[in-house]
């Protein structure tokens, strides 16, 4: 059998661009790492039959959520099942899913979980797949799976372009952040129509996106959010409040995260965002 750690992804910029004609996708540029706040995936090879999954939410998550989506809808069954079509045949596994990033809040959690299939099932089976390969699949998944899947191979830190699928890898920084975690999400779907209802610029600002300053972070998507899920606004000034510093929003939210200053202790400050704000928190670094 073999077990994965499924990392959170965190923008620490997110630029986005107006959406393409045709298809209503909207390009992006972000600033992304992974960090050690992961869901666990595991995966025991079968000589034959059926696949199965089990996918729950972890009794140490943070946040309390059931899995309340159809197993077809699940990202990491479309990526079984893509491998399987990649490779011209069935690859019968047992494969369980234990959550720990909430659904729906910016992070990237079941893209880290598709990827972790993608990945595990080619190293236990023994595929052959390419990284290239396996990344360019996990593209066809969703924006954030090709980061996933190259955070699972080593690169932990890049500049994201398109829709996702164009990384340029960036020498990782130890970066230590605590990640709160509002009671209520961010549609993905109104937050960008909020975004398409304002002034969109050209296209999105990979030049800011690349000086990669932690003094100057920022998310085009925090104003559409906030108008999307007005309970956001106040959650972001009481974060702030609370940690006597800049908030920031991941994603398309509703994930808030602050940077603990030099001397700071994480989990302590963590732990006094959660007392003053009543929301889940947790202290997180950078892979």
């Amino acid at each position: 059998m073999l077990t994965l750690a499924c990392p959170a992804k965190v923008n620490l910029s997110l630029a986005v661009g107006p959406p393409r004609p045709g298809d209503g996708y909207h390009p992006i540029a972000s600033w992304m790492i992974a960090v050690d706040f992961a869901d666990t995936l595991s995966i025991r090879p079968r000589d034959a039959g059926t696949s199965t999954f089990s996918i729950t939410f972890a009794d140490d998550a943070p946040v309390g959520q059931e899995v309340d989506w159809p197993l077809e809808k699940d990202l990491t069954f479309k990526a079984h099942a893509l491998l399987e079509g990649e490779v011209g045949r069935a690859l019968p596994v047992d494969a369980t899913i234990r959550k720990r990033i909430p659904a729906g809040a910016g992070l990237g959690g079941g893209s880290a979980d598709a990827a972790g299939m993608l990945v595990g099932l080619n190293r236990v089976l023994k595929l052959g797949v390419t990284d290239e390969r396996l990344r360019t699949l996990g593209a066809g998944l969703g924006c954030d799976v090709a980061f996933a899947v190259a955070a699972l191979q080593g690169q932990t830190a890049a500049v994201v372009t398109g829709l996702g699928e164009r990384l340029e890898p960036v020498d990782p920084q130890p970066i230590r952040l605590v990640l709160v975690f509002p009671p209520f999400g961010c549609p993905t779907g109104p937050v960008y129509r909020a975004f398409d209802h304002g002034e969109a610029p050209a296209g999105p600002d990979e030049e800011r996106v690349r000086r990669r300053s932690l003094d100057g972070l920022f998310n085009d998507l925090t104003e559409p959010a906030m108008l999307a899920v007005p309970a956001l606004r106040a959650a972001h000034a009481a974060v702030a409040a609370a940690a006597d510093r800049p908030a920031h929003l991941t994603g398309s939210g509703s994930t808030l995260f602050t940077l603990p200053g030099p001397d700071e202790d994480a989990a302590q400050l963590a732990d006094r965002i959660a007392d003053r704000t009543g929301f889940a928190a947790v202290a997180a670094r950078s892979l």
